[in-house]
């Protein structure tokens, strides 16, 4: 279910950064430029948060290695 509600946020994100791409700022368009901007930004983190990806890896690895020997 995690990943179901990921792609959805990724997806709403996406869409955002299309509607304040292709939004011309003027009146009250800067308004809704502003607000897509948040929205985008909102989805997106936590759909990347969300995900279960295993390429965002990190600095440590999730395992010790186990083979058993010690440099040295």
């Amino acid at each position: 279910m995690k990943q179901g509600l990921a792609s959805v946020l990724k997806a709403i994100a996406g869409i955002a950064v299309v509607v304040c791409l292709l939004l011309p700022v003027t009146g009250m368009g800067v308004l809704v430029f502003v607000i897509a901007l948040i929205i985008a930004i909102i989805a997106g983190v936590i759909g990347g948060h969300l995900s279960d990806d295993d390429d965002q890896g990190g600095y440590w690895p999730k395992e010790p290695n186990s083979s058993g020997s010690t440099s040295g």
